[in-house]
């Protein structure tokens, strides 16, 4: 059945004052094409004339640093292929600092005013003269006055603790801003470093299959395969990614045990091939991952099995693939 091209729509969810600034960007995982397009006010998109296929969806913000969407999509053959992008939109959030009133005064000052007129209208009395009872009454209630007076202004200047609430808000928010920052530059760092792991397990493969001298073509396409699978996923939740890591890690294993069963002590015993056994062998053996900090740990425990790094293997991979 002969297919054409398609189309893709997308709708973001992010309100007219964000959208207008944002910019969509799709890449063909197989060609490499690629398409730059404005959604509109209202977040819709369409992109036609599009091979079916897997593209790479990238939706990015000239004030944000990070993409705030990046995941492949496929485009069906034979129908448009509809698509929604979830952007949250808290990442948008810069709420001003509250303006909280100035406290007021003025009654404070008043009654202060008057204990301190009625303190020095008493304070005239000479020696001998009697004290009476208004006098006394007067002079006491003046004195309740400034105290009451004087516990009120703790209130209104200075709040028990020294709260400020929209200080309090505002560094709320920013703390809030910073987990995102450091949720995004987690995920970013996870999944370079997936793809440096492909590439160096990538080339481990291809340098102990190069040392064996009875494999048969299948077997080799077979292994190659488990390693292309597993570089398809490089943008899965870290639990989807581990999952399928650990299951293709083990899947190598075993393939790899059937293919050394028919061969020499010799290639068994290379360093290229205890190499990816021990490389592979952790891979298998890693924990689950729930988020991306978890997966950078396990990573961490499987590169230090490469004993040339997985950064130098992912090198060596790249340059044979320019030759």
């Amino acid at each position: 059945m002969e297919t054409g091209n398609t189309t893709l729509k997308l709708q973001l969810n992010t309100p007219a004052t964000y959208t207008r600034d944002m910019t969509v960007k799709i890449t063909n995982q197989v060609t490499g094409e690629k398409r730059t397009v404005t959604p509109y006010l209202d977040g819709s998109v369409s992109v036609p004339n599009l091979e079916p296929g897997q593209w790479r969806v990238q939706v990015t913000h000239p004030n944000l640093v990070f993409d705030l969407y990046d995941r492949p999509i496929k485009v069906f053959p034979d129908r448009p292929t509809n698509a929604s992008i979830v952007i949250p939109a808290n990442i948008f959030e810069n709420v001003p600092i509250r303006d909280i009133p100035d406290a007021d005064l003025g009654p404070v000052q008043r009654h202060l005013d008057e204990a301190g007129s009625i303190a020095e209208r008493q304070s005239t009395k000479k020696a001998g003269q009697p004290i009476y009872a208004d006098d006394w009454n007067e002079l006491a209630g003046a004195l309740a006055t400034a105290t009451k007076a004087a516990r009120e202004m703790t209130e209104l200047v200075s709040p028990r603790g020294h709260d400020h609430p929209e200080l309090v808000d505002k560094l709320d928010e920013i703390q809030r801003n910073l987990q995102r920052m450091f949720d995004v530059f987690g995920a970013s760092l996870a999944q370079l470093q997936r793809q440096i792991q492909q590439l160096a397990l990538q080339s481990k493969v291809d340098a102990a299959l190069e040392k064996t001298t009875k494999v048969t073509p299948e077997t080799r396409k077979s292994i190659q395969d488990m390693v292309t699978s597993l570089q398809e996923s490089w943008a899965d939740s870290p639990g989807v990614y581990s999952a399928r890591k650990r299951r293709t890690a083990q899947q190598l294993t075993d393939q790899l045990s059937h293919v050394l069963v028919n061969e020499t002590p010799d290639v068994n015993n290379a360093a290229e091939v205890k190499e990816l056994q021990e490389f592979a062998s952790a891979m298998a053996t890693e924990q689950p991952a729930a988020s991306y900090q978890e997966e950078i740990q396990q990573q961490q425990r499987t590169t230090s099995k490469s004993s040339t790094g997985v950064f130098f293997d992912a090198l060596n991979t790249t340059r044979t693939a320019r030759r």
